[in-house]
């Protein structure tokens, strides 16, 4: 028995569908590769960020999808203070960030993460929700980050 034989739709329908089946399959443990390289990295930093954590410091977050929100943070022994530089009641932790980040790389068509060179916190999170949507991107971002002793 021949496997392909053009003169019959159906092999040619079974030969499709199984080529069809081998690059779905290798596009799908590609993408989880990937994807999981991404996780592993981001709960790795949050394992480092809790370990070199300081008692108290300070930041600027900025946060924005469809509107910027900015706010001035300060920790004093894992309290947060903010002060909001525009009118609005946005307020989120670098632990927040990393369950918003951890969401991003679970969810969403694509992320970008950068990582501060010492505390290992997501300094910049910029998140495409869907691909096939415009104006759904989400961008978090750090800045400012000081040590307060």
């Amino acid at each position: 028995m021949q496997i392909f034989d053009t003169r019959k739709p159906i092999s040619v329908i079974f030969v499709l569908g199984t080529v069809m089946v081998i690059v779905f399959s290798f596009w799908g443990i590609g993408y989880q590769f990937f994807n999981g390289e991404t996780k592993q990295a981001l709960v790795r930093n949050f394992e480092l960020w809790k370990g070199k954590e300081p008692f108290s410091y300070s930041y600027k977050i900025d946060s924005g999808c469809m509107l910027v929100m900015s706010s001035n943070v300060l920790v004093v022994d894992g309290v947060a203070f903010y002060e909001h530089v525009n009118e609005h009641n946005f307020e989120i932790t670098i632990d927040d960030i990393f369950k918003k980040a951890l969401k991003g790389v679970t969810q969403a068509a694509s992320i970008e993460l950068k990582y501060h060179p010492n505390y290992f916190f997501p300094s910049s999170v910029k998140v495409d929700w869907n691909r096939d949507i415009y104006d759904d991107e989400c961008f978090y971002s750090v800045s400012n980050f000081k040590v307060i002793e």
